[in-house]
C-alpha cells in the first residue's frame, strides 16, 4: 500500500487551497471504482484529525519521465506497447465517464519491461457527475490540448492528445513544443505545428510518425474519433515491429487472445488479468504436454495448433486452438492424476494457468472462467451423448 496524504500548507493557502483540496477529494472519490490491471488501484479514502489521506496500490518503480531523455530513449517496440497499454486503460476509465485530463510522463508509473500504471485521477473530470468538480484549465501546459487551452469543453480527445505527447516525448526525449515562458509555450501548442520527429530520428517508420501526429492534430475532430481506433493502429504497428523480433509482446498476446473462442465473453480488463497471471510456452509437434497419470495442477487453453488426447491406447479425441483442456485440475480444486495424456499433432502455443493463481485472481475473473468451463463441459457432455447413442 502507498499513502497519500494532502499537503495542510497547500490546502490553508488563501488562495488555492479550496481547489487543490476539490483536485484532492476528486481522485479519494474514484476509491474502488477504477479496477484496470494499468491502472493504479485507490482503495480507501478519509479523514483523520483533520487530515485528507488516500490509500492506494504501491508501485514499486519510477515514471516515465525517466525516458524522455536523448541517452535513455526505450526500445521503439516498448514504446508502441506502453502507449497501447495506456490506451486500453483510458478506454476503460473512458467508459466508467472519466477523461484524465492531466496525461503526463510524471503519471505514468512503469515497473519493469512495459508494465505500466496509470496514476494520478485528481484532475479527472466525471462525465454526468452531480459532484461539484475543478472545471477550469487544469492539467500541464506542455500536455494540454488547444481545446483545454482555451477553455472550451474537452473529452476524450483532450486525453488522446496528451498521450500523443507522452509518445511523441519517449521517442525523441523531448517535447514538441519548447519556448522561453508559459505564454509563447500555449501558444505554439494552439497555433503551430510540432517539430517533425524524422529531423530528430530517421529511422522512426512513417506509421509511428503518423500515430503520434494525428493524436496531436490541433481539431479534435481530426485525431482518433476513439480509443479503440488509436488501439487498433498501435496493434498494427506493434505487430510490424514485432515481425523482427524473436519474443513475442504483450500486446500480440492480448490481441491473440481476443480472438481465441475460450475468451469471447471475457472484457478487455479481464485479459489483461489474464495475461498478468499466465505463462505462454511454444511445442513442437509429438511432444507429451500432459501425461497420464502425472499429478497436476494446472489447467490449459491452445493458442493455435491442434493436440489429442489419449487414454491408454485409445485416442479420445482432440482439443483445437481456442478450446481448453487440463481443466479438471482447477475444478475439482487440488492437484491430481491426469486421467490422459495430451500430445501434440504439430506445433502449438498453449497459455498455463496455474489453479492457486486464478483462485487468488479476482472475483469477475473466476466467474468469467467458471462460465467458460461449464460450457465446455456441456458442449463435451453433449458431444459424448450423441456418440453414445449411435452406438
Amino acid at each position: 500500500m502507498a499513502i497519500k496524504i494532502a499537503s495542510q500548507s497547500s490546502l490553508a493557502d488563501p488562495v488555492s487551497g479550496a481547489r487543490q483540496k476539490r483536485l484532492f477529494l476528486n481522485e479519494a472519490s474514484l476509491a474502488g471504482k477504477l479496477q484496470h490491471p494499468h491502472i493504479v488501484r485507490v482503495y480507501d479514502a478519509g479523514t483523520s484529525h483533520e487530515m485528507l489521506y488516500i490509500v492506494m496500490e504501491y508501485i514499486a518503480g519510477s515514471t516515465l519521465k525517466r525516458y524522455c531523455h536523448p541517452d535513455a530513449l526505450l526500445p521503439l517496440d516498448q514504446v508502441v506497447e506502453i502507449i497501447f497499454k495506456c490506451s486500453n486503460a483510458l478506454d476503460y476509465a473512458c467508459r466508467q465517464g472519466l477523461i484524465h485530463r492531466d496525461i503526463k510522463p510524471a503519471n505514468l508509473l512503469i515497473t519493469s519491461g512495459t508494465d505500466v500504471k496509470i496514476s494520478d485521477f485528481g484532475s479527472a473530470l466525471l462525465v454526468d457527475s452531480e459532484l461539484t468538480q475543478v472545471l477550469d484549465s487544469v492539467g500541464t501546459p506542455s500536455y494540454m490540448a488547444p481545446e483545454q487551452i482555451a477553455g472550451r469543453e474537452i473529452t476524450h480527445q483532450a486525453d488522446i492528445y496528451a498521450l500523443g505527447v507522452v509518445m511523441y516525448e519517449l521517442l525523441t526525449g523531448r517535447l514538441p513544443f519548447q519556448a522561453e515562458n508559459q505564454f509563447e509555450l500555449l501558444n505554439k501548442v494552439s497555433h503551430n505545428q510540432p517539430l517533425p520527429i524524422e529531423q530528430l530520428r530517421p529511422d522512426i517508420p512513417l506509421p509511428v510518425r503518423q500515430i503520434v501526429y494525428r493524436c496531436m492534430a490541433k481539431q479534435p475532430a481530426e485525431r482518433y474519433a476513439d480509443w479503440g481506433e488509436l488501439s487498433k493502429a498501435l496493434a498494427q504497428v506493434h505487430a510490424q515491429l514485432e515481425s523482427h523480433s524473436d519474443s513475442e509482446s504483450d500486446t500480440r498476446r492480448f490481441n491473440r487472445m481476443k480472438q481465441l473462442h475460450f475468451f469471447r465473453n471475457f472484457s478487455d480488463v479481464e485479459l489483461w488479468e489474464v495475461l498478468r497471471i499466465s505463462e505462454w510456452r511454444d511445442f513442437s509437434g509429438d511432444r507429451t504436454l500432459l501425461q497420464e497419470g502425472r499429478v497436476g495442477g494446472s489447467l490449459f487453453i491452445l493458442a493455435s495448433g491442434e493436440v489429442r488426447v489419449i487414454k491408454g491406447e485409445t485416442n479420445l479425441g482432440k482439443v483445437t486452438a481456442g478450446h481448453c483442456f487440463g481443466e479438471m485440475a482447477y475444478i475439482q480444486g487440488s492437484r491430481r492424476a491426469r486421467s490422459a495424456s495430451v500430445v501434440s499433432s504439430g506445433p502449438v502455443s498453449i497459455i498455463k494457468l496455474k489453479s492457486e493463481s486464478l483462485t487468488q485472481a479476482s472475483e469477475r475473473l473466476q466467474s468469467k472462467f467458471n462460465q467458460a468451463l461449464l460450457q465446455t463441459l456441456a458442449a463435451r457432455l453433449e458431444q459424448t451423448s450423441l456418440l453414445a447413442s449411435a452406438l
